[in-house]
């Protein structure tokens, strides 16, 4: 019997709803994509409880078809492989009537969850996963339940007793992604000062211990240089036009303030070990590719 060929380096990043994958990963899966590794994104839900925060005009279209065709555009621009839908609807903001539906992902069974996103992995074998941190970044329930069912979904995955099809697959680093409190307060310091909204709007926040949302700096272990991939980060942004409108922050701030603000991406390692020696670790793959990212492709070749 020959052997089983090893599988080809491959990232795989779980998201709750369309656009996510944009805002939060868009720079290292662009990264990671020109570096020759696969790139695969789970979509959790079809983002059902969004709206057309833009207002552009849909036609006889409805919201959530037209958010595929977003998503479809958003992943191109990427360059990612390979898009999974985990098939649960959206959520809505917690407490909101969206929360209770049956087919909801707040109220989805964790394990029967955890069951279909690993049967998943061990067909597309990913050395490195990512999703959201435990606080589900700023609190809504997909986010959360996404990191919930991503860390049972990466351990049932290698459970060779597991009644999954296909062969185990041991995830070799698994990261959520997050904001470090000090970038988010000097985003917000930045954008206030050039005249420009803040997700926060206009508090004065003393220090990092008034922000509500983030993680300590200190628990940051991975920061990931996407800088010469932004232009396309952006362009799969604009590609979620009903939700990301030409004047939202993340289009609309000027070049040289939005490097500084959206140019690095923040993970901490959950599950792994860090590779090489600088800290943070400045990519996902180190300790397991030595080869650098190949020069970033033009927006939309």
């Amino acid at each position: 019997m020959s052997p089983t060929p090893p599988a080809p380096l491959t990232l795989l990043c779980v998201h709750p709803h369309p656009d996510d994958e944009s805002i939060a990963c868009g720079g290292v899966l662009a990264r990671a994509a020109d570096a020759g590794i696969r790139t695969v994104v789970v979509t959790c839900t079809a983002g059902e409880e969004g709206e057309n925060l833009a207002g552009i005009h849909l036609g006889a279209e409805d919201l959530v078809s037209h958010r595929r065709r977003e998503l479809a555009a958003a992943l191109a621009e990427l360059g990612v492989d390979q898009h999974h839908q985990l098939g649960y609807r959206d959520s809505g903001m917690l407490g909101s009537p969206g929360n209770q539906h049956p087919d909801s992902f707040h109220a989805a069974d964790p394990a029967m969850a955890a069951r279909k996103l690993a049967t998943i992995l061990r067909a597309e074998r990913p050395q490195v996963v990512v999703s959201d941190d435990e606080q589900g970044t700023y609190g809504h329930p997909d986010h959360v339940k996404a990191h919930q069912v991503t860390v049972r979904a990466v351990v049932l995955a290698a459970d060779a007793a597991a009644p999954l099809p296909a062969a185990p697959w041991q995830v070799v680093k698994r990261y959520s992604h997050t904001l470090a409190k000090g970038r988010l307060l000097a985003a917000h310091r930045a954008l206030l000062a050039a005249g420009l909204a803040s997700p926060f709007g206009d508090a004065a926040f003393g220090g990092v211990e008034d922000l509500p949302l983030g993680t300590p700096d200190a628990r940051i272990t991975t920061e990931v240089d996407v800088g010469p991939w932004l232009a396309r980060k952006r362009a799969a942004m604009a590609a979620h036009r009903s939700q990301i409108g030409a004047d939202s922050f993340f289009l609309n701030t000027p070049e040289e303030l939005a490097a500084s603000l959206f140019a690095t991406e923040q993970f901490i390692l959950e599950s792994g070990v860090l590779g090489g020696e600088e800290r943070p670790e400045p990519d996902l793959f180190a300790g397991l590719v030595t080869a650098p990212p190949q020069p970033p492709r033009a927006v939309g070749q």
